[in-house]
């Protein structure tokens, strides 16, 4: 009888060619320069399965410290229904254990809610995806939003820690190197109130990380406002969203963005208490929080 080998094993840079394939056949819409971001984020946490040493299949993890986030799982078509998914998930979920991680989140397409739950992963809530242009903007009236500057990342990725619950400075500082003139910061006097940062898709343009002072709704009015200004007119603009932030919700449909996909965040491991969910006006990408 002709057996199968199933292997999994750490993701190289010759791999991000496949990877690349594959969210292009899932339209996810993650670009090359994406994979190549999450890969050097946490370069031990990505791994491949290979069937016949051929690559079918991956999955990328990040350790924030005490909390880890895991995404990009994708199995090609043909060779979905052989576990290897629930593979990859245990692969990545040790991973982040040995690193120290305590609290593991993700994202959860509808179809794949399921496995996560069978691996231990409990709902939370849920994640809104939602399409829009910049054709409906507010006025821009205040000199309180500025060009986020690298000497402020420190005190960008300190806020960001109090609402995200971890420190993401190495994706932050990546996100702003490879997009200069897309990051935004909100200040009230000297202190930061928030802050906005943009990257190019395969489709147009995904908006996140978006955090700001909860108290302050305004405030994340105007770094949209400022980010939705500088891209070029009518490109496609996604945004992730989620649903327990209602004020983040109700600034999106004033600028008339449409809600067309939902996904769930699940967490496995220990309630995630330094969180703080309406201050996550926009997640960064459900790939890596």
């Amino acid at each position: 009888m002709y057996m199968e080998v199933v292997t999994i094993r750490s993701f190289t840079l010759t791999d991000i060619e496949f990877a690349y394939e594959s969210v292009i056949i899932e339209k996810w819409g993650n670009t090359k320069k994406d994979i190549e971001r999450m890969l050097d984020y946490d370069p031990y946490g990505c791994f491949i399965v290979d069937v016949n040493k051929k690559p079918v299949g991956h999955i990328f993890s990040v350790s924030y410290g005490k909390l880890g986030w895991i995404g990009l799982l994708i199995v090609r078509a043909e060779h979905r229904g052989m576990g290897l998914g629930t593979l990859l998930m245990k692969k990545a979920m040790n991973h982040l254990a040995v690193c120290g991680v305590e609290t593991m989140n993700l994202e959860a397409r509808p179809a794949a809610v399921q496995l996560y739950r069978e691996l231990g992963f409990v709902d939370q809530y849920g994640s809104l995806r939602f399409a829009g242009n910049n054709r409906n903007l507010g006025s821009e009236h205040n000199s309180t939003v500025k060009l986020l500057e690298e000497r402020m990342m420190d005190e960008v990725a300190k806020f960001d820690a109090r609402y995200f619950g971890g420190n993401r400075m190495k994706v932050l500082m990546q996100l702003r190197c490879d997009h200069p003139k897309l990051c935004f910061a909100s200040f009230t006097g000297s202190r930061l109130a928030g802050y906005v940062m943009c990257r190019n898709t395969e489709k147009g343009y995904r908006i996140g990380p978006w955090v700001c002072d909860a108290e302050n709704p305004r405030a994340a009015e105007e770094l949209l406002t400022k980010c939705l200004k500088t891209l070029g007119e009518d490109v496609e603009i996604q945004v992730g969203v989620p649903v327990v932030n209602k004020t983040a919700v109700q600034i999106l449909r004033k600028f008339r963005f449409k809600q067309y996909a939902r996904s769930m965040r699940m967490r496995f491991g220990k309630v995630l208490e330094t969180e703080c969910i309406n201050g996550i006006f926009a997640v960064g990408g459900p790939e890596k929080g």
